[in-house]
């Protein structure tokens, strides 16, 4: 009589890669504790563990050097001195339009509306788009509204901080480049398809195993291995968090439009 479970050939292409070393980790774990020899990975299970703690070893440095504080610092400072600049001109937006200052602020809508929500952004692509803004801003009609308003020291220091954190994250590339290098060419695209490849070959392995010879001990096995696979496809299915909420959108004459 053979079992009736299986393990799925899930490899968690969706999960991070922090999470898929944890998904791994945890299966290794698994099938150290039930034997290796019992589930037929005397070859496999020791080849799959190392390519985990492997890859687990490199994510880990890699996280050093990805979250920074100092990075962290630099993109807290920009996001708020763009949050200042934006919601300045949001309520400048709501007064009436004969206010002088109305009349000042609307020149600068069409520069403004496309970046609503930059913050939230991943930090190269806020950066890159804080540049185009820059640059959208440099034109007469805006620059002269920014000057009437009062707002160029705001927005000089959110540019400002803005190249800061592409000068932080230019060193940390730089510093990872260099990190590969020493490393051989190893990066966490390679260590991550090795243990995929691993994780493939053992869970046929197992359940091969377990069609053949359907023991209590491959049973409990595969069932504790299925159990690790849907608590993290209940990972992989949660919605990514992002900072804070969206700015309000001003439209004229003093409405806003809800978010």
């Amino acid at each position: 009589m053979s079992t009736k479970l299986e393990i799925p050939e899930w490899t968690g292409s969706t999960l991070t890669v922090g999470a898929f070393s944890e998904y791994a980790g945890r299966i290794v774990g698994s099938f150290k504790h039930h034997g290796y020899e019992a589930l037929a990975l005397n070859e496999i299970g020791p080849a799959l563990e190392a390519a985990q703690q492997r890859l687990a070893d490199f994510v880990n440095r890699e996280r050093a050097y990805d979250e920074t504080p100092d990075i962290a610092k630099a993109d807290a400072n920009r996001d708020a001195l763009w949050k200042a600049f934006y919601y300045v001109w949001h309520y400048l937006m709501q007064l009436d339009p004969s206010h002088a200052l109305y009349q000042e602020a609307v020149k600068l809508r069409s520069e403004m509306t496309p970046y609503k929500g930059v913050y939230k952004h991943e930090l190269s692509k806020e950066t890159a788009e804080l540049r185009g803004l820059r640059r959208d801003l440099d034109k007469p009609l805006p620059h002269d509204a920014i000057m009437m308003l009062g707002l160029d020291r705001i927005v000089s220091a959110l540019f400002q901080a803005n190249e800061a954190v592409a000068s932080i994250i230019e060193d940390r590339d730089a510093e990872r480049g260099n990190r590969i290098a020493d490393k051989g060419g190893d990066t966490t695209a390679s260590l991550r398809k090795a243990v995929v490849t691993l994780l493939i070959d053992a869970y046929r392995q197992v359940n091969a195993a377990a069609r053949i010879n359907d023991s209590e001990q491959t049973r409990n096995a595969v069932s504790e291995v299925n159990g690790i696979i849907a608590h993290y496809k209940d990972v992989a299915a949660q919605p990514a968090k992002h900072k804070g909420g969206d700015e309000p959108t001003p439209e004229p004459n003093g409405e806003a439009a809800a978010s």
